[in-house]
């Protein structure tokens, strides 16, 4: 392709991009859905034309936003931008549907931590101290209208429940990853289907059923969860961070264990239904269900559980 054309392609996806950051900022609502398409143009010129080009146009997009959209509109930029490019860059490499996820996963968690230093930097708020004043505000909100109310309250219960409150804000590096993980799947699931269109070729990702993390995450799950056991000081910047990587690794090998029972359904010819079913009764039961699912994936992983299947059906 020549120059002429990734430029007129380049200026085409920069208009693109600004229009739907112009929807994002001053629209009310509608960034619900606009954050998820905000990545995909990035993601498709970086798919169709390599890193080096993208990379240029992140920088035009950067300054271009800041230039039109004031430059408030950085740190979504950094945001969509980084994990748009790091997706589009693993599909251009060809790489599978899940190393493709994970990558993008990893430009959005960047893009995260940019844009939380961009906001204090920008807006002179930090974020962990106002998510702090909140839970403060709120109990304090409470207190006062169980007074008017007449009603009596426990002040060690109060001090418990804002204690619990507290420990959100220390789960703030798995509520990134978290949104990392669910932005970068839906803008990669829409990229496919804007490049499939493009280039008249199929994109998609495997079966569920075919998931598999990496063994090495039971062992890093086991050992944060030793951690979390033998620290004696809960405040402690060991115990917090193995608090993290205890329900980060935790949410993958539940989300490991439910890719098994789609495929055991599947190798045991069973009703689609079941799945389904344990969907459902995880989301209404999320403790049981997540603790189910969770020991399902350990022994998958830890045993190797589907080779053991797959064999025993030969």
């Amino acid at each position: 392709m020549t120059s002429q054309n990734v430029i007129k392609e380049g200026a085409i996806t920069a208009v693109l991009y600004l229009l739907v950051l112009f929807l994002t900022l001053f629209v009310p609502i509608i960034e619900i859905v606009t954050l998820f398409l905000l990545p995909v143009p990035v993601i498709v010129f970086a798919a169709r034309f390599g890193g080096k080009r993208a990379a240029g146009l992140f920088v035009l997009l950067a300054l271009a936003s800041s230039l039109f959209l004031t430059y408030y509109s950085l740190p979504l930029v950094l945001l969509t931008g980084i994990g748009g490019l790091m997706t589009g860059i693993a599909i251009h490499q060809r790489l599978t549907a899940y190393e493709t996820w994970a990558r993008g996963t990893v430009g959005f968690v960047i893009g995260l931590l940019l844009t939380f230093l961009a906001v204090q930097g920008l807006f002179q708020i930090n974020i962990v101290q106002e998510m702090n004043q909140a839970i403060n505000d709120s109990i304090a909100q409470s207190q006062a209208m169980l007074k008017d109310l007449g009603m009596d309250f426990n002040q060690e219960n109060v001090d418990d429940l804002l204690e619990q409150m507290r420990q959100i804000v220390n789960l703030l590096p798995v509520i990134l990853v978290v949104m990392a993980l669910v932005l970068g799947l839906a803008s990669q699931w829409i990229g496919y289907r804007v490049i499939g269109w493009l280039e008249k070729t199929t994109l998609r990702f495997p079966p569920f059923r075919q998931f598999r993390l990496p063994v090495g995450l039971v062992w890093i799950y086991f050992a944060a969860l030793v951690v979390t056991w033998v620290s004696g000081d809960p405040d402690s910047i060991w115990h917090i961070g193995a608090v993290n990587v205890t329900n980060l690794a935790g949410l993958l090998v539940a989300l490991q264990g439910l890719s098994f029972v789609f495929f055991y359904v599947k190798q045991k010819g069973m009703s689609v239904a079941v799945p389904i079913i344990v969907i459902v009764l995880t989301v209404l039961f999320p403790f049981i269900g997540l603790y189910l699912l969770r020991i399902f994936g350990i022994i998958d992983l830890g045993f190797s559980l589907r080779d053991r299947i797959n064999f025993d059906k030969k």
